[in-house]
């Protein structure tokens, strides 16, 4: 198992009228035995002590409904800090939302048919890219979400799109910095480890170049 920590985002959720900071089981699925995992649990939504983000060799943004100020708080401490990032479904429209200096989910664009969780559709990647490493030049996807980037904006670039035109993926322009942010959730598919091995190995390098 490699020595590095992951930092989980928790997000809201209420069940049986409890309201809770959860993880789904599935975000384990593919550091499972391949680093150490912490959930980072915020009380009521405000900003956080960044002591334990620096606990972290790599953040987790998952999936999720409610985006809050200290999503931004952590993405851009995490960009501060050179903490590579991965951001999943919300986690990828909170990345979106900070490359044009925001953090309202108004500017965020609803989107039609693509909250179907038995279907998938096809993403095209652009060579060079982080998405493109992983997956390659095309995969299937799940379809999860109603909403989505409708603009982005330099150091963040576009490295993938499905065929009707929505943003899929986005990275960090540079090397310098590792921020990737997905539209579709890969914890959920079966074809997408890859994105989390390279992830790990990332981090793992990063924090050995830190060290040294």
């Amino acid at each position: 198992m490699n020595n590095i920590t992951i930092g989980i985002i928790a997000k809201d959720n209420t069940i049986d009228n409890t309201k809770y900071q959860v993880i789904s089981n599935t975000n384990l699925k593919y550091l499972h035995n391949k680093c150490n995992y912490i959930g980072i649990l915020n009380y009521n939504n405000s900003l956080i002590d960044t002591k334990i983000l620096d606990i972290c060799d790599a953040i987790i943004f998952q999936g999720g409904n409610d985006i809050y100020p200290y999503h931004f708080q952590i993405l851009k401490y995490c960009i501060n800090k050179n903490i590579p990032v991965l951001g999943i479904c919300m986690g990828h429209q909170i990345i979106g939302l900070y490359s044009i200096g925001s953090n309202n989910d108004k500017d965020l664009v609803k989107v039609e048919n693509h909250n179907d969780k038995d279907r998938k559709h096809l993403i095209k990647t652009i060579p060079q890219s982080f998405i493109n490493k992983a997956l390659g030049s095309s995969s299937l996807v799940n379809t999860r979400h109603t909403y989505a980037i409708k603009e982005i904006k330099k150091p963040f670039k576009e490295t993938s799109k499905s065929e009707d035109n929505i943003i899929e993926s986005i990275e960090y322009i540079d090397d310098n910095h590792f921020v990737v942010g997905v539209q579709f959730h890969p914890e959920d598919l079966d074809n997408t480890e890859n994105i989390y091995n390279l992830f790990i190995k990332e981090a793992l390098k990063r924090k050995k170049n830190k060290q040294n």
